[in-house]
């Protein structure tokens, strides 16, 4: 059941799966939780933002330092909450109105189906995508170097 959420900012946690745009007129996101789906007003990046700042940095600060130690310039994965292990990557440019946000810890397996690419999620649902194979499972990857390289404290 999807349910809207009231006028407070979303907060990311670890229930927090994946941020996906929504083309409606009154939302802009389709939030999936472990056992919940929400709509939002926000977009997804701004969704993104918000809690960047919440978790104590900001968006851009956060994403220079991911290029700056480990050069991901392009689809840079963003550390929402180090510390909370909460990290996410998009599936696109962040700046297409089309790109979701999905989370390392909400994936289980990303692989080819019928000409598409199905990202299984750790809830047992489906998001399929036309994006590649190729290119969504280098994402993740990165994203979990990302994740490791901060766990490590190894910069």
């Amino acid at each position: 059941m999807t349910k809207m959420q009231k006028n407070k900012p979303y907060r990311i946690t670890a229930n927090t799966l994946a941020i996906l745009p929504k083309f409606d007129i009154e939302y802009a996101s389709t939030i999936i939780e472990m056992s919940d789906q929400l709509v939002r007003k926000e977009k997804p990046i701004d969704i993104i933002k918000e809690n960047c700042l919440h978790y104590g940095a900001s968006y851009e600060g956060r994403r220079a330092s991911i290029i700056y130690h480990l050069d991901f310039q392009q689809k840079t994965p963003i550390p929402i909450s180090p510390e909370q292990e909460i990290y996410s990557f998009p599936s696109k440019s962040p700046a297409a109105e089309d790109c979701s946000w999905l989370f390392v810890h909400g994936i289980t397996e990303i692989k080819e189906e019928r000409g598409l690419t199905a990202v299984y999620l750790v809830n047992g649902e489906k998001l399929v995508t036309g994006i590649s194979v190729h290119i969504l499972r280098e994402q993740w990857r990165r994203a979990g170097v990302c994740q490791l390289m901060l766990r490590l404290d190894s910069f």
